[in-house]
Order: C-alpha cells, then sequence, then structure tokens
C-alpha cells in the first residue's frame, strides 16, 4: 500500500498575489525602462504650428516602438510563469489568478515607465520654427498591446498545467525504498511468463 505524501504547507492567497504581482511588476518595469531606452524616436517636419508631418521611414518607427513593446510583453509573459510554477505548493487557480493580475499590472507599469524614460529623452520642442526637424518621443499606438503579457502567461499556465502528469499538479519526491524495488522492465520473451 502506498503512504499519502504530505503536501507542503501553502501561503495565504493575499501573500501569493503579492509576491506574484510584485515580481511581475518590478521585471516589467525593468522592461518599460529598457524601452524607454531602446524605441527610436520619430523625425517630424514642422509644417505648421503644433502640426507635423513624417519624414520618408520615419513613420516605420512607430511600429518599431510597438513591436519592441509587444516582444518584452511577450517574454515577460513567458517568464514569470515558468518562475512561478516553480513554487510547487501554490500550483493551481490561485497561482494561476496571481499570475494574470500580475501580468496585467506589470503591462500597466511598463507602460508607464516606459513611457516616462521616452519623454525624459525626447523632450517636447517648446514652439518649434516651421521648415525645422523635430524628435517626437515613442509611443505605443494601442492600448491593445497591454494584454499580451497577460495572454501568453495565460497559454504558458495551461501548458505548464497540461504537461503536469499529477492531479495535484505537483512532483512528489519518490520514497527511496520505491527506487530500489522497483519492478523489472518488461520482457518481450514469451518464455518468461509460464
Amino acid at each position: 500500500m502506498s503512504e499519502l505524501h504530505e503536501s507542503p504547507s501553502r501561503a495565504s492567497t493575499a501573500r501569493v498575489l503579492a509576491v506574484v504581482v510584485g515580481i511581475s511588476v518590478v521585471l516589467s518595469a525593468l522592461c518599460g525602462i529598457l524601452w524607454g531606452f531602446l524605441a527610436p524616436a520619430q523625425q517630424l517636419l514642422v509644417v505648421a504650428q503644433d502640426r507635423g508631418a513624417a519624414l520618408t521611414g520615419e513613420s516605420l518607427h512607430r511600429f518599431d516602438a510597438l513591436a519592441l513593446f509587444a516582444f518584452a510583453s511577450f517574454g515577460l509573459g513567458v517568464i514569470v510563469p515558468i518562475a512561478c510554477w516553480l513554487w510547487k505548493s501554490e500550483r493551481g487557480p490561485r497561482l494561476f489568478v496571481a499570475v494574470l493580475v500580475g501580468a496585467l499590472a506589470g503591462s500597466l507599469a511598463a507602460f508607464l515607465v516606459g513611457n516616462g524614460i521616452a519623454a525624459l529623452r525626447f523632450p517636447k520642442a517648446d514652439d518649434p520654427a516651421i521648415g525645422s526637424i523635430v524628435s517626437v518621443a515613442p509611443a505605443i499606438g494601442t492600448p491593445l498591446v497591454l494584454i499580451v503579457q497577460a495572454l501568453t502567461a495565460s497559454l504558458v499556465v495551461l501548458l505548464l498545467a497540461a504537461m503536469n502528469p499529477n492531479d495535484n499538479l505537483q512532483y512528489p519526491d519518490p520514497d527511496p525504498e520505491d527506487v530500489d524495488a522497483a519492478p523489472p522492465p518488461p520482457s518481450f520473451d514469451s518464455r518468461v511468463g509460464e
């Protein structure tokens, strides 16, 4: 008869949420800082007061900024859930909700920090002369990119749960007695069973 394995003590829901969301927000803010330094500015030709026209090829930088943010969000959406999955005693719905909330909060933190850094790098020109070329700080063109990290994190947790062979989502360590007393490997010799 096999003995029941004792599961390690579980932390409170508030603690799990605070730890996972805190880690996600800190890592996302660091990625936001990186995005703020890497995202290229768009060069505009001032054609009238408070109006500019994008120079040839400069409109592509709007996509570059969006793609960099989406790529960073995707990376965090893969790394954070895998790191949280290592917390074996908390695997389950609570951990999933914490990862999801952390991903949404982290995306918002990366957005705010990244836009702040970009605004510091490329300050807005005060009353530029007509015909001059000014740099405009990079921006994320659509708020839909803020769900990339949460969607990726949800998919990663789903895959990790689906690949886990145990109903309780944990890998119990085998008893040393069970390892030594393992049955022999199956034989395809028809004389062995007689």
